[in-house]
């Protein structure tokens, strides 16, 4: 495995020179920044290279024309020819010929170099630095001074322009007048200024040869059978041209047959060979690229594993570092490397390369490191990635968690806080920057970019107001939820979907769903234990009822025997009264097992709810004459209506008279009362304590509760609570009111009224 990665390896980096190589030899060639394009011309003529060419030979031509009036008499060259002037200090008008700038130049150390290039010796003396008005020049009659100071020159200055003039008009000889040239031309200005190197050459002559260009100023558009129209070289023509209403008549024509070894002829055989060599680096680049791509994907594959299908991944020691860390160490190390050849291997290069080629083989060797530090980056986070510990060995992870438990503390008024100051800055810049497009930029550019700009702030205002609206929803969704668990706490199904709700939401809806779980298992334990209680009272009760019931059979025997010993009659008395507290204390438990479960037959009459309590009145007024309380009933004399079962009713009106019975002080009074209004009818029992009341309603209401905690008198704790379940099962309320020793019940209905 070692080995395959070492190969890979290797024709890895071989396929990025090769790349690197056939993106040197594309930048190489002329056409470089024309791409594919550039080779379909089957034929130099056709192609960029020699338009430039042309265009660049047409320039230097005219200018040879307009020198050659200044340099020329006659058709020779004339040293005695003047070319320009300027005033002395007292005045007078100072005339240069030719023959005095060369011989100034002499005398300055200025010459020619073998391509006519003014060149300057520092050793030889210089002038007196004196500047002089310019009055004239015979090779610039149509430029005038831009300013004061620009008509001033010294005589070194004028030097070096004039002799800068004759240098390419010397060049323009040797191309155009030495018969070294595939280019003809004839130009006529006026009729009576006639340039060649052609003598007789014709439109007809012209069009016999490969490429031409014919412009007349009669005609705006130019006879020609170049690849396109050449407006460039009349904008030159007339530039040259002193008046744009001279007639003028000028002929192009380029041999294509190449006779002579000129910079046409050069072009043809630069042109083939950058062909060739712009296909080899098409070649390199494409097929660089294509190996790099299989050996990158191939490296990925089996980086990290030490041989074939193993599971385990095998970690250099850089990749223990967190990934922010390496990044760093890694960019840091670029970084110096680069600096390195920024100081050694470019001035290499530089040794190596044409000036033309330094600024591209910089920028290249500065790619080619960058590359090979991400390559060594891509492999080390990929093998993390392969052991699971990329993301978990992150500083990014440990600030993602740390948001998220920050943003679990986040109240809403903060986080609509945030989305607010979000949205107004976010705006503002773009309103801002849009704006500035708009007043600055005034071309189709800056209205697109202002546009598009106002695009994406409206993309981002909707994408606010959806995740805003998102959360909103989400709120109300919890809120109506929490309303259902509060209307509908037996709801037995999920109240929501965690997954439809995001962030904080999420977390809230969840808790609800546990709350609502809960209260669910809380209401099934207490319905269940509700229902094994009021089951173990029934079965109790059953139990003590068959031997109860032969106790009091036993009992009663024994009564029928008539002991004669007193003693035994009064232990037959007392076990005759406890059995039957037995007894009702035994009832008592299942009444109100039934009445508290509902597990009561009610069957509602209408009933006349005063004679009911005349007769309850008359039935108990001797119990509490013994009692010693007074009865004192407040009744109206028309009958009362009410919808109700007489027999639980009356079970009602019995355990409230039990309870004065019992419980009322010695010698008092007990207020039993009824009254209506239009839409109720209410029975008012009130009596005095005989103990302190020392006891919330609410409690005394419970089963087994007593008011005597002291438990001296007899009683089950259940009247008062079997009352209260009757009651509210036929449709009634039972309401208790305690006030110290005061005691008072009240019981009531709905009122029937037909």
């Amino acid at each position: 495995m070692f080995y395959k990665k070492a190969v890979l390896l290797i024709v890895h980096l071989l396929a990025l020179f090769a790349f690197l190589s056939g993106i040197c030899l594309l930048y190489g060639s002329a056409a470089f920044r024309e791409g594919l394009s550039w080779v379909n011309p089957a034929h130099y003529e056709d192609s960029p290279a020699f338009e430039a060419l042309l265009r660049d030979r047409v320039q230097q031509l005219l200018g040879y024309v307009r020198y050659r009036d200044v340099f020329e008499t006659d058709g020779a060259f004339d040293a005695d020819n003047e070319v320009f002037s300027y005033s002395d200090g007292n005045g007078a008008e100072k005339i240069f010929s030719v023959s005095d700038v060369l011989a100034y130049a002499k005398e300055h150390g200025y010459s020619f170099d073998n391509d006519y290039r003014v060149i300057h010796d520092d050793a030889a003396p210089g002038g007196d630095g004196q500047t002089y008005p310019i009055t004239w020049r015979a090779y610039r009659e149509t430029q005038k001074a831009t300013g004061p100071g620009s008509a001033f020159k010294t005589l070194d200055t004028m030097t070096r322009e004039v002799m800068q003039c004759l240098g390419d008009y010397y060049r323009g000889v040797k191309l155009f007048n030495t018969g070294n040239s595939n280019l003809y031309y004839l130009l006529e200005i006026d009729g009576r200024k006639n340039y060649t190197n052609r003598p007789g050459l014709s439109d007809a002559q012209a069009r016999s040869f490969g490429r031409y260009a014919i412009f007349n100023s009669e005609n705006p558009l130019p006879d020609n059978n170049l690849p396109e129209t050449p407006n460039k070289i009349r904008s030159l023509l007339l530039e040259e041209v002193s008046s744009r209403t001279a007639d003028y008549h000028l002929i192009l024509a380029v041999d294509t047959n190449y006779p002579l070894q000129d910079a046409f002829y050069q072009g043809v055989l630069n042109y083939a060979r950058q062909r060739a060599l712009y296909g080899v680096g098409m070649i390199f680049l494409f097929a660089g690229a294509s190996f790099m791509l299989f050996t990158l994907i191939s490296l990925s594959l089996l980086s990290g594993h030490k041989r074939k299908g193993a599971v385990e991944i095998q970690l250099l020691p850089i990749d223990r570092y967190r990934i922010e860390s390496k990044a760093l160490l890694l960019v840091a190390l670029c970084a110096l490397c680069m600096l390195f050849a920024t100081r050694v291997a470019v001035r290499i290069l530089h040794l190596m390369l044409p000036t033309a080629y330094w600024s591209f083989s910089e920028k290249l060797l500065h790619a080619a490191i960058i590359y090979l530090f991400v390559l060594l980056f891509w492999f080390s986070a990929l093998r993390m990635h392969k052991a699971k510990i990329l993301w978990q060995n992150s500083f990014l992870r440990e600030l993602f968690e740390s948001l998220v438990r920050q943003s679990r503390t986040v109240s809403f008024v903060q986080r609509m806080t945030v989305y607010y100051l979000l949205f107004l800055l976010v705006n503002l810049a773009g309103a801002v920057t849009a704006s500035f497009f708009l007043l600055h930029g005034k071309s189709l550019n800056a209205r697109l970019e202002a546009s598009f700009l106002i695009l994406l702030l409206a993309i981002f205002d909707l994408w606010l107001y959806q995740h805003l609206y998102q959360k909103q929803s989400e709120s109300d969704e919890i809120a109506a939820a929490i309303g259902l668990l509060d209307s509908e706490p037996d709801r037995s199904e999920q109240l929501l979907d965690p997954a439809r709700f995001h962030g904080k939401e999420a977390r809230l809806a969840a808790t609800i769903n546990n709350i609502n779980a809960g209260l669910q298992r809380a209401l099934n334990d207490s319905v269940r234990s509700e229902r094994m209680k009021a089951e173990l009272i029934t079965n109790v009760s059953h139990d003590i009822k068959t031997p109860l019931t032969s106790i009091i059979n036993y009992i009663d025997l024994i009564r029928r025997a008539h002991p004669s010993d007193p003693a035994v009659q009064n232990y037959v008395d007392i076990l005759e009264r406890k059995s039957q507290h037995l007894k009702t204390l035994t009832e008592d438990l299942v009444e109100a097992s039934k009445a508290s479960t509902g597990n009561v037959q009610i069957d509602p009459v209408k009933i006349d709810f005063v004679e009911l309590v005349e007769q309850t009145n008359g039935e108990f007024e001797e119990r509490f004459s013994e009692s010693g309380l007074t009865l004192i009933p407040t009744l109206p004399e028309e009958p009362l209506y009410i919808f109700a079962d007489g027999q639980h009713l009356w079970r009602v009106l019995e355990n409230l008279y039990n309870n004065a019975c019992k419980y009322a002080a010695k010698n008092s009074r007990v207020y039993a009362e009824v009254s209506a209004d239009e839409a109720f009818v209410s029975f008012t029992l009130k009596n005095i304590s005989a103990s302190a009341l020392n006891i919330s309603p609410e409690e005394l209401t419970e089963r087994f509760v007593r008011g005597d905690r002291s438990r001296t008198t007899e009683g089950s704790g259940l009247g008062l609570s079997i009352a209260k379940s009757l009651t509210e099962l036929q449709g009634g309320t039972l309401d208790i009111q305690i006030d110290g020793d005061y005691f008072k019940a009240s019981v009531r209905f709905r009122r029937v009224t037909e």
